[in-house]
């Protein structure tokens, strides 16, 4: 039997207004930091374009960028989302 690791980052929102959003290994000193909300990450999305790739791990539980498309006769055309998935 083989195990899978699966790399999953945790993700914060913090004070600094230069870069709103960071990675552990971007924490500095001097700023107030709690772990992002799924509308924190859709917000980055919003705001950038960039999507992680990876999973995520947010204050409601590890997450990952979903898409899906829908045929013609959907009254929904996509949806592209971050969902828990742990």
């Amino acid at each position: 039997m083989t195990t899978q690791t699966i790399e999953v980052k945790k993700v914060f929102v913090t004070d600094n207004q230069e870069q709103w959003i960071v990675f552990e290994e971007e924490m500095q000193a001097g700023f107030q930091y709690k772990l992002a909300t799924i509308d924190d990450l859709h917000d980055y999305v919003a705001g950038t374009g960039e999507v992680f790739t990876y999973n995520v791990e947010t204050s409601e539980g590890v997450v990952q960028w979903h898409e899906e498309h829908f045929f013609y006769d959907s009254p929904v055309d996509y949806i592209c989302e971050y969902r828990v998935i742990n």
